[in-house]
């Protein structure tokens, strides 16, 4: 199984591109549903989830449809409230667990996360606090590239997060590895100058690989699947739209259907008025 989707869907800058133009929000995830099957929730990193929330969400999509849901920033980035938030996380996402469709959550965390005591024992926490929730982990920080990570990730059960990113010091390199059932491939882009303070934020994320770049990774995602046959591969370049061209031209690429829609090149999968295929 190979899932492939894009890191969130509800972008404004997506109408005209990817929506119809005066598409209602409320209709994103239905419109998004009709090209891919899998999707990465990203606003329960900014605010804890609740069931009503994915309840709502799952009338949108099919049976088979599939999230992953990205952990609240309380339990990566402020690691304070922990118990409490862990708590209210796992009821939130309870809805997706009971309809066999979470198929993991992302812990992603800061740059400034490094290897130490306290940091594995976090990750321990979050293992524990839900021990029948699949975790995948996504460091930004090199040094956690070694083989005590992967033996501890495989130890717990949780996933590694193998990234693309801007090739910057210390930034995670391209590392193919497997912690869990589950392989897992994100793509960031590859802004260099506005990775670590971009004047506006979509400017971190304003990247279209090229069939070049994408070809790496297909040769990459070969090499995931001699470790696990479940693979998940999700673009975070989501500016205007790029990261569904991208997902897109991918799958095409890995010569993966999807089952609801040809990738072929002369499709309307996006709405004219920016031409995303005339690079």
């Amino acid at each position: 199984m190979i899932k492939i989707g894009t890191s969130g869907y509800s972008y404004e800058d997506w109408e005209g591109i990817f929506y119809p133009q005066h598409l209602s929000k409320k209709n994103y995830l239905a419109h998004y549903a009709k090209f891919f099957d899998i999707t990465e929730i990203n606003s329960t990193y900014y605010r804890l989830p609740s069931p009503g929330m994915f309840r709502n969400t799952l009338k949108k999509v099919s049976d088979d449809f599939k999230f992953v849901v990205k952990l609240s920033s309380e339990l990566t980035h402020e690691r304070e409230k922990t118990e409490a938030s862990v708590d209210q996380f796992r009821k939130g996402i309870e809805p997706l667990v009971e309809s066999d469709q979470l198929i993991t959550t992302l812990a992603q965390f800061p740059y400034s996360f490094k290897p130490s005591n306290e940091n594995y024992d976090h990750l321990e926490f979050l293992r524990k606090a839900m021990p029948d929730i699949p975790i995948n982990v996504e460091f930004r920080n090199e040094y956690w590239i070694k083989e005590e990570t992967f033996d501890f990730l495989e130890k717990h059960s949780l996933g590694y997060v193998c990234v693309d990113m801007p090739r910057l010091p210390h930034l995670v390199p391209p590392t193919i590895a497997a912690t869990s059932e589950l392989g897992y491939v994100r793509f960031h882009g590859r802004v260099k100058e506005h990775w670590w303070s971009p004047p506006e934020p979509h400017m971190r994320y304003d990247y279209l690989y090229d069939k070049d770049e994408l070809e790496e990774w297909v040769e990459r995602t070969e090499e995931l699947g001699n470790y696990t046959k479940n693979i998940v591969i999700l673009f975070n370049n989501h500016y205007q739209g790029k990261s569904a061209k991208n997902a897109r031209t991918f799958a095409s690429m890995l010569g993966e259907s999807q089952g609801k829609k040809d990738f072929s090149e002369d499709d309307d999968f996006l709405h004219p008025g920016r031409d995303l295929f005339s690079s």
